[in-house]
């Protein structure tokens, strides 16, 4: 995972992880948060929604995460890894990642 400062950078790194990137189109971002925000709803398990949430939206740090979860340091970096991979796999799938990818 790359280290980056500020929620907006770090939720522009999500959207880079999963595939996305931030652009011009502001429709087009608002229609991929409305189906990521979806997606961390449906997709993830109760350990990847807290710990993306806590490392992308609450900037915390892995170490932090660990201790506030009673978690190890390997099993965040694991549960955000995998979190990130089933939702590039969701919004791949999706009709919006359909059209994306077209």
């Amino acid at each position: 995972m790359r280290k980056l400062h500020g929620a907006g950078a770090r939720q522009t790194a999500l959207l880079s992880a999963i595939g996305l990137e931030r652009g011009e189109n502001r429709a087009l971002l608002q229609e991929t948060e409305q189906l990521l925000r979806r997606a961390v709803q449906e997709e993830l398990t109760d350990r990847q929604r807290s710990c993306l949430l806590l490392y992308y939206s609450g900037q915390h740090t892995i170490p932090e995460i660990a201790a506030q979860l009673g978690l190890t340091r390997g099993t965040v970096s694991k549960h955000i890894r995998k979190g990130i991979n089933r939702l590039r796999h969701a919004l791949m799938y999706s009709a919006f990642g359909a059209k994306f990818l077209a």
